[in-house]
C-alpha cells in the first residue's frame, strides 16, 4: 500500500473517531453512556488507546473545539467551564480507569486550544 494511500486511511479512522468522541461526550453530559460498551468498542477495532489522543491531535482535522462541543467562537470562559465540566466526569480518579482513554483526548482536545490562544 502507498504512504499516501495509508494517511488516508489513518485520517479517515480518526475522523470517525473524533466524530464518535463528540457523541460519546454528549452522551456523558446526558448521564448515557456506558463506559464498558465504549471501551469494548474501541479495543474491538484493535486501536492501541495508549497512542491515540497523541496521534489525533498531530493529524490535520482534529478540531478540538467539537470534542468539547463547542464552537470556535466561544470565549474563554464557556471553553474553560466545558472543559472542567467534562474532566469531572471522566477524569479516571473519578470515573474509573476505563476513562482514562477519553480524558486523554479531551485533555488533548484542551491543550491545542489553550495554545492557539495563548493562555501560558
Amino acid at each position: 500500500m502507498t504512504e499516501d494511500r495509508v494517511t488516508r486511511i489513518q485520517q479517515r479512522i480518526l475522523k470517525f473517531l473524533v466524530e464518535e468522541i463528540q457523541g460519546w461526550v454528549n452522551d456523558l453530559m446526558k448521564g448515557m453512556l456506558d463506559p464498558a460498551k465504549m471501551m469494548a468498542f474501541i479495543r474491538s477495532m484493535g486501536i492501541d488507546l495508549s497512542r491515540l489522543p497523541g496521534m489525533m491531535s498531530q493529524q490535520s482535522g482534529f478540531d478540538p473545539y467539537q470534542v468539547l462541543g463547542l464552537d470556535k467562537s466561544a470565549s474563554d470562559e464557556e471553553v474553560k467551564k466545558r472543559y472542567k465540566e467534562i474532566m469531572s466526569k471522566v477524569h479516571p480518579d473519578k470515573a474509573g480507569q476505563e476513562m482514562t482513554f477519553l480524558a486523554a483526548v479531551v485533555n488533548s482536545a484542551y491543550k491545542l486550544i489553550e495554545m492557539e490562544r495563548r493562555w501560558q
